[in-house]
């Protein structure tokens, strides 16, 4: 190969790392958008096409991985009987996949999409809490139920709430009001009781029986003022 082609070559080898690394240097960050706040400071984005984040995310079980573009969750054993035996105690079994995301700022705007696998809905599950056994907010065949740490209970319909298909959830949070969007349904909660009592954590909690894995595609996360 002569000079001239050498260098042809090499202009053509810059062209194309240019035309890869352009759309990694200038994506866009995500829009922030509220019900509550007017600004807000992105802190974590994951669309899970890299490395697990464990700066946000908390494994509860082992069976949490990343996969096509996916964190997927599920249960550690195929039964029971073969948890019991494995862990010797008859409780905490890793049968229902559990995960956290931490970190959380006093005044925050989240947007997720999410899926949880099973046959039905049940009483309390699928569900996450905000704060650790703070405020539950669980899923119905209707839309959600987010009963508050000292017993206040909320309803909202939100449409296409489906286990096994994807849904995207918004929430937006600081003590004494949150904005919850379901499905491109929201409803903004104002009361006493909305608090993270310290506990600055989600915590994701689905079914014991299979199929019942947690699955999540996109997470963002903002501070919000």
């Amino acid at each position: 190969m002569n000079h001239l082609s050498k260098t042809r070559a090499l202009v053509w080898c810059l062209i194309l790392l240019t035309a890869l690394l352009l759309p990694i240097l200038y994506a866009e960050e995500p829009a922030f958008e509220s019900e509550l706040f007017k600004t807000g400071t992105l802190l974590y984005t994951d669309d899970f096409d890299g490395e697990f984040n464990r700066d946000f995310w908390e494994t509860r079980t082992k069976s949490w991985e990343i996969t096509d573009g996916t964190l997927v969750g599920k249960p550690d054993y195929d039964n029971a009987e073969e948890a019991m035996a494995a862990l010797n105690r008859d409780h905490h079994l890793g049968m229902s996949p559990v995960i956290r995301l931490n970190q959380l700022p006093e005044k925050f705007v989240l947007h997720m999409r999410l899926k949880y696998e099973g046959t039905k809905f049940s009483l309390n599950r699928p569900k996450f809490d905000i704060g650790h056994h703070i405020n539950l907010l669980a899923f119905t065949e209707t839309g959600y139920t987010l009963a508050l740490y000292d017993g206040e209970v909320f309803k909202g319909e939100a449409p296409e709430v489906k286990l096994n298909e994807w849904f995207d959830v918004v929430l937006e949070f600081e003590e004494g009001r949150m904005f919850i969007k379901v499905n491109g349904v929201g409803q903004t909660i104002e009361h006493e009781q909305v608090s993270l009592q310290g506990h600055s954590e989600l915590t994701f909690k689905t079914f014991e029986d299979t199929p019942n894995r947690i699955l999540f595609d996109s997470v963002r996360l903002w501070s919000a003022e």
